[in-house]
């Protein structure tokens, strides 16, 4: 019975991860700058993370969003890195996945920019997030608990 649960709940952890797939490759990657006319150090550090993590260096970008919420923590663009690097750690195929980092990068979001452009697509990514977390929380108890039940009884896969 509980390897049947765990099957089902990887089952339909496919489907998140495809969802999340599906909705992280809109252009350009953080969905903009604030205040289009701006051009200060920060939005234009925000605007080449955003060219780096487009080109696939998430890395490169990762630093450089970090650089941006270290060195311009009020400026209106550290809503846009927050944003990037909630997204560079949510995206299934980054070399930087994290889904707690990525949950909490967003939750920051709204946190200190609640009116920001990206408020409702942060409270989509975190309700997403934190569903994922949980499926993934209940899915690494659900196997300690069968790994406890087989050194119990060593004899229950050769029952079967």
């Amino acid at each position: 019975m509980i390897r049947r649960i765990i099957r089902g709940g990887l089952r339909a952890l496919p489907l998140v991860l495809l969802f999340i797939a599906c909705t992280a490759r809109p252009a350009p990657w953080s969905g903009g700058l604030p205040g289009r006319g701006e051009s200060g150090p920060a939005t234009r550090l925000v605007a080449q993370a955003d060219g780096l993590a487009e080109r696939g260096q998430a890395p490169e970008a990762f630093q450089v969003y970090e650089a941006v919420l270290r060195d311009y923590p009020a400026d209106p663009a550290s809503a846009a890195a927050l944003y990037g690097l909630g997204r560079l750690q949510a995206t299934s195929g980054s070399p930087l996945r994290n889904y707690r980092a990525a949950h909490a990068a967003f939750s920051r979001l709204l946190t200190e920019h609640p009116q920001s452009r990206w408020e409702s697509e942060a409270r989509a990514w975190r309700a997403l997030l934190g569903d994922l977390i949980a499926h993934e929380d209940d899915t690494a108890r659900l196997k300690a608990q069968l790994d406890r039940l087989r050194r119990t009884d060593p004899d229950l896969e050769r029952r079967r």
